[in-house]
């Protein structure tokens, strides 16, 4: 029995009541955050700020709304995430469509975009390319592309996005269309299927969980886009090993890593790539998060 079917006057009620009701609904099955996504499902469906919700505590939503509201919370109280129930993700300043083909966009790869961006404005060349494999929603090449048209608009850069997945490159190409950015994206496993002979930055945040460490939490996400298999690496290796035979290999390659990889990740670029130096940087909350490779 639905929290709509026990409870009729949720049909009439306020703004300030719907929000409690939300709130103790998740509070119920454990939710963490249940206050701040019962505001931010009410405001989604109201199609309104939160600051709406508390300056008008007392107004009484239409029907329709508060049903597809109590509808939302009663998915969010199964773990299923806000991001997917919205279809939209804040990242590196930028809103982004997002469903369950791709993985959703977390602030911490945020420190991938601004270590690339670091690097590339010190690029003096006037033709730059920069391709972003694992492409999923497009949040990193794209809040690329935006930053570096802002930067330097007087220099050519193409943008390249691949990924496998055809779900995910599908909703990429509505991302840049969203954000008025040109990338060429393509279908392609890792580098595969790249038809341009010089890279000069690749980015990457490839799947990199070891298969045990796929919990419930995650049950919603694309799998495709979280495991790394055994060891967590093996998306990795084979990224590497396709670098060792590119006749132009790039001159940065910036990866984001799982908090326990650097070690591993060392040695497979030691072993397969060892023309590159290695550097490691950590996140705001001092883990290891990404791996720079600098020819």
């Amino acid at each position: 029995m639905t929290i709509i079917s026990r409870q009729n006057s949720f049909v009439t009620t306020s703004i300030n009541q719907a929000l409690k009701n939300g709130i103790k609904k998740l509070k119920s099955t454990e939710v963490d955050s249940a206050i701040l996504d019962a505001e931010v499902l009410l405001a989604f469906i109201l199609k309104k700020d939160k600051k709406f919700l508390y300056t008008h505590p007392e107004h009484k939503p239409q029907k329709n709304r508060l049903k597809k509201f109590y509808k939302l919370i009663a998915r969010r109280a199964k773990n299923e995430p806000v991001a997917y129930l919205t279809n939209q993700k804040e990242f590196y300043g930028l809103n982004f469509y997002v469903n369950r083909n791709v993985l959703i966009p977390r602030p911490a790869t945020e420190l991938l975009v601004e270590e690339a961006l670091n690097y590339i404005k010190k690029i003096k060349a006037k033709n730059f390319t920069i391709c972003d494999v694992g492409t999923g929603s497009g949040a990193i090449i794209i809040s690329l592309a935006k930053n570096i048209k802002k930067s330097l608009p007087k220099q050519n850069f193409k943008f390249i996005g691949a990924d496998i997945s055809r779900g995910a490159l599908n909703v990429a190409q509505k991302n840049a269309k969203a954000n008025k950015i040109k990338i060429n994206f393509l279908k392609s496993n890792l580098l595969k299927n790249l038809t341009d002979k010089k890279i000069n930055i690749l980015t990457a945040n490839l799947p990199y969980l070891k298969n045990k460490d796929i919990k419930d939490a995650l049950k919603h996400e694309p799998k495709q886009a979280l495991s790394g298999g055994q060891n967590g690496a093996e998306i990795f290796k084979k990224l590497f090993r396709q670098i060792s035979g590119l006749e132009f290999p790039p001159k940065i390659i910036i990866l984001e890593i799982g908090d326990k990889q650097a070690k591993i990740l060392t040695e497979l670029a030691k072993n397969l790539l060892p023309q590159y130096q290695r550097k490691i940087k950590k996140d705001l909350c001092g883990l290891d998060r990404v791996m720079t490779l600098k020819i």
